[in-house]
């Protein structure tokens, strides 16, 4: 019994999330709670796409901001390959970095799983582990700077903007 009520409370939970009146968060009440009878529908759902006309109905949002074009559709050819080359110095030292990381993180997940696991072992690890995923972070920093600099000034407030948007360097 358990199984069909969770069965239907997880099927009207994907309904309403996949109905676009609840995604939008636009949560009005039902023709039928406003009193409406059966032959309203039409005119309702006919009313309601009117509206959505004319107010542009169901836009996607656009990504970005109204300053300036994208700084990577404006790269000269020079640009271009500096970046490239910035791209793939980051690459190179970000693989082996990460590659640390994952090995400590593996070590990491062994020591844990011991019995009578070494505490002073395990923060040593994971100290080392930290030290290693700070340096990937300050090479991202460093590698965005670069980047920015390689730029115009024109250039730089749409990057400065996706900068400033970012949760993280990834």
């Amino acid at each position: 019994m358990n199984h069909k009520l969770l069965g239907s409370l997880l099927l009207m939970s994907l309904f309403a999330l996949a109905n676009p009146a609840f995604a939008s968060g636009d949560h009005k009440a039902s023709h039928h709670e406003m009193g409406e009878t059966k032959g309203d529908h039409d005119k309702m759902g006919k009313e309601c796409r009117d509206k959505a006309k004319h107010k542009g109905g169901h836009k996607k949002k656009k990504k970005g901001h109204h300053f300036s074009p994208h700084w990577a559709k404006t790269l000269s050819d020079e640009q271009r390959v500096a970046v490239d080359k910035m791209h793939l110095k980051l690459s190179s030292q970000h693989s082996v970095l990460k590659a640390k990381a994952a090995l400590l993180q593996k070590e990491l997940n062994a020591m844990t799983a011991k019995d009578g696991a070494d505490q002073a072992a395990i923060h040593a690890k994971i100290d080392e582990l930290m030290a290693i995923k700070a340096e990937i972070m300050k090479l991202r920093y460093d590698h965005l700077t670069e980047m920015r600099n390689a730029l115009t000034e024109q250039q730089r407030i749409s990057y400065d903007m996706s900068i400033l948007k970012r949760e993280g360097a990834k």
